[in-house]
């Protein structure tokens, strides 16, 4: 239903030691939908095309360093938080019965939750400069139903629609 889409972060963190770091992140997401075959109403195929997925969460982390050389830092990362999904709107398309409905929502705009969990590595090109890549997993929480499906074939749609995305990213660290 949703193929590759938009991941960008941003954030602080405070190092409460040489190797502890505690971390808070701003994560903005948006996925572009693809037409999707949903069942069939007679003997017509039934398609919906989805509105993109976006979202807006705030994570809060612990990032855990290990020094590799005196210039390359190892580290692991698990955060929680809490992500803001906009409303999922779907237009319903049956070509072969001449049906085309009005955009439906299927999830209401909702509060979800987040887990996830990060490796990356650090160079540091200056005492205070360095650039990073990590990849990780990181899980967000079901969006609330709203509309009620029955005699569709779809009453269970509602109940998958939990994410999980792997990130790649690289990004830079300045340190105050």
């Amino acid at each position: 239903m949703y193929g590759t889409g938009l991941h960008i972060r941003f954030g602080g963190g405070y190092m409460i030691d040489d190797v502890s770091e505690v971390r808070v992140t701003f994560t903005f997401q948006s996925l572009d939908a693809d037409l999707t075959p949903l069942g069939d109403i007679g003997t017509s195929r039934l398609y919906g095309q989805y509105a993109d997925y976006q979202s807006f969460g705030m994570d809060v982390g612990f990032r855990r360093y290990v020094d590799v050389t005196p210039v390359l830092r190892a580290y692991g990362e698990g955060t929680i938080g809490l992500a803001f999904v906009d409303e999922t709107d779907v237009v319903l398309v049956a070509p072969t019965a001449n049906l085309s409905g009005n955009a439906t929502d299927f999830y209401d705009r909702t509060a979800a939750f987040t887990l996830g969990g990060n490796a990356g590595v650090l160079f540091e090109v200056h005492p205070k400069v360095g650039v990073y890549g990590q990849i990780g997993l990181r899980y967000v929480t079901g969006m609330s139903p709203v509309d009620s499906l029955q005699g569709t074939g779809l009453e269970t749609i509602n109940k998958n629609s939990s994410r999980w995305t792997m990130p790649v990213i690289f990004g830079a660290r300045v340190r105050f």
